[in-house]
């Protein structure tokens, strides 16, 4: 017989610690199985994102899905079928990514590919769906055309397995929290891990208080993000080793760690959740669990504007959206579905157009930025469209070794 759950759910982070406890401790041939809590829905998401190189689980013990089914040998077949495959959300060509990973290609090489990346992205006009801060609706969506996205801004969760299926990205942004958002969201990120669209989460204050903190456990426990992007204290509440508390939805930790060891937490929590973390800051981090950059691009101006950083992840899951629909030609240096160039090419859009926006003779101070920051993005689309990417030398990345 089942029994409800008694404590709280450890999800694949959870898994994940205890197969890298039998690993270091020696103990990897020990066969591990999880159970509780375990689905058709999710099966293919825990197994695959809690897995090490070294060791993974070899099989998940699901009662309620067999026993309740109305026929049991075909749920049970089902169900095999399902850990025998890949999540949709897994990268297409995700051995040939492990192998760049592992020897990452230089700086210079990445940056090669962004400037297709973002013809192609003006070329597609991909869908990018916002579920967002009412806050930030209007800027968000003129971003998102700007870029070369077709921007829709819905938070019903009805409307998402519609949606997903045109080929889009979805940015979750949890500026405005309440119950109903929260289902909306979990029924809008179910429908695009189903599909294999990628999801960027923006945990916007999710150390501010007790209920933004459990929403953001809420998220990680039962969706795939692809991308994941936040201020030190909201990267810190999604890695969930500590508590921390955040003073408003735009402030970051006080916390006195140094860039290397900012770098090392996106680093472990990007390996953790098997996908792309973006740290924003003076200086953002960003990494895949292998590959580790720090970019030093960016305007004190995008600080005093209300959205800059939600509408950053409007850009990046544009990027997004191209970069899981195609493949690139041989001359990239890797061939469609990495998360981290579409991360990579979407902050160095957006935060390039921030410096040459604010050199414009016209922009004072935050009223007139914002217009003059709308018009440089689309510049730099017409311009890269037009074979010209000179915008790129401005592009400061650092590869980093921790």
């Amino acid at each position: 017989m089942t029994k409800e759950n008694s404590k709280h759910i450890i999800g694949p982070s959870g898994l994940r610690s205890i197969l890298t406890a039998l690993f270091e401790d020696g103990q990897e041939h020990i066969g591990t199985v999880c159970i509780g809590g375990v689905n058709p829905k999710n099966v293919q998401r825990v197994l695959w994102q809690s897995a090490l190189p070294q060791k993974r689980l070899d099989g998940a013990a699901i009662v309620s899905a067999i026993m309740a089914a109305p026929d049991p040998t075909a749920a049970s077949a089902q169900l095999l079928d399902l850990i025998k495959s890949p999540p949709p959300f897994r990268s297409r060509n995700a051995t040939a990514l492990e192998g760049f990973q592992q020897n990452p290609p230089p700086v210079e090489k990445l940056l090669k590919s962004v400037p297709q990346l973002f013809a192609d992205l003006a070329e597609m006009k991909p869908l990018c769906h916002n579920i967002t801060n009412l806050v930030v609706q209007n800027i968000a969506a003129n971003i998102a055309l700007a870029v070369g996205g077709s921007p829709i801004m819905s938070a019903n969760g009805q409307e998402a397995p519609d949606l997903a299926k045109l080929g889009g990205s979805l940015v979750l942004n949890m500026g405005s929290v309440t119950a109903e958002s929260l289902a909306n969201s979990l029924l809008a990120t179910a429908a695009y891990n189903a599909v294999g669209g990628p999801v960027l989460f923006d945990p916007v204050g999710g150390g501010a208080t007790s209920a933004r903190r459990a929403a953001v456990r809420k998220m990680i426990d039962n969706t795939y993000f692809s991308i994941i992007k936040g201020n030190e204290s909201e990267i810190q509440t999604v890695l969930g080793e500590k508590d921390v508390v955040q003073h408003g939805v735009d402030s970051g930790a006080a916390s006195g760690l140094t860039q290397d060891d900012k770098a090392r937490i996106v680093k472990r929590l990007a390996a953790k959740g098997r996908c792309v973390i973006l740290m924003t800051g003076k200086v953002d981090l960003l990494s895949d669990g292998h590959r580790t950059y720090a970019i030093s691009n960016g305007h004190p101006l995008l600080g005093e504007i209300t959205g800059s950083g939600c509408t950053l992840g409007t850009t990046m899951a544009a990027f997004a959206a191209v970069e899981h629909r195609q493949n690139f030609s041989s001359e990239h240096y890797y061939a469609g579905g990495d998360m981290l160039l579409a991360a990579l090419a979407g902050c160095l859009v957006f935060e390039i157009a921030g410096e040459r926006a604010a050199s414009r003779p016209e922009v004072r101070g935050p009223g007139t930025f914002v217009p003059a920051f709308i018009d440089e993005i689309y510049l730099m689309r017409q311009e890269t469209v037009a074979g010209n990417s000179d915008w790129l030398q401005a592009a400061k990345v650092e590869a980093l070794d921790v």
